[in-house]
């Protein structure tokens, strides 16, 4: 599979993970998927990682999940397509149960995966302009492992029309919903991250994981639940002859026939 996640270790304890797959706009596959779910723990139980940061290789954060992926797991047996997802509830647990504060630096885009991914972490940061989508259904299957973070950020019927519609949003009205942190001017937005990493930098390492640790405690009920349940509903959706057929569409270049 193309691409692979750069790690670049920074001497004030940041951590940085580098999305780096170009021929298909820094989308996720299966082995980028698992390096990264590698990375996030391996820098969880590393004492001198302070904090992880998330951003894309060439000025575009992620353009979601490498469609070609998805199109040959649908002729796989059903556990096989579980066990593919699986290995994305993995990475989602793996950056909100981080102990360490995660953030991700969205340039350009983040859509379905993508887009996911940021709504996990805890901080993110996105150039004004950079547009976020959940286009899934587009394609004919449910974005079901993308709809615990985003009721959590952005309440219910915020979230509903995003997933159900697909539609685009650039990050002023991301920012303005609550889907990411803030929103900054293409030319400030490094020197905004690097102070948010030096605010970070300056709280103390215990009490920013017991402070993660109670938030987890808080919003606790039903979670890990929910996230086997988005297993076994994308899984079942993307097997789907409407996936099929959106899939096809997408190669196709044309629109899908419901």
């Amino acid at each position: 599979m193309s691409g692979k996640i750069d790690i670049e270790r920074r001497t004030d304890g940041v951590a940085v993970l580098w999305i780096d797959n170009p021929a298909h706009r820094n989308a996720l596959n299966n082995t980028l998927i698992e390096a990264l779910t590698a990375h996030f723990r391996a820098l969880a139980a590393d004492p001198s990682c302070r904090v992880v940061l998330v951003r894309g290789r060439g000025g575009i954060f992620c353009a979601g999940r490498e469609l070609r992926d998805l199109r040959a797991l649908q002729d796989a047996s059903n556990d096989t397509i579980v066990a593919t997802y699986e290995k994305l509830k993995a990475l989602n647990e793996a950056v909100w149960f981080c102990p360490k504060p995660t953030v991700a630096l969205i340039e350009k885009y983040a859509f379905g995966a993508g887009a996911t991914l940021s709504s996990w972490c805890d901080v993110a940061l996105a150039e004004e302009t950079a547009l976020f989508a959940y286009p899934e259904v587009h394609h004919g299957f449910p974005p079901s492992p993308a709809l615990m973070a985003l009721f959590l950020a952005v309440g219910r019927k915020k979230a509903m029309e995003l997933v159900l519609t697909g539609r685009r949003i650039d990050a002023r009205e991301a920012d303005r919903i609550g889907l990411i942190t803030r929103a900054v001017a293409a030319g400030a937005i490094e020197a905004d991250l690097e102070g948010v990493l030096a605010s970070l930098l300056r709280s103390g390492p215990d009490a920013l994981a017991r402070t993660k640790q109670f938030v987890w405690h808080s919003d606790e009920t039903g979670h890990r639940a929910a996230m086997t349940s988005a297993v076994d509903s994308i899984s079942l959706g993307l097997a789907s002859p409407q996936a099929r057929e959106g899939i096809a569409a997408f190669f196709d270049k044309r629109l899908p026939k419901w």
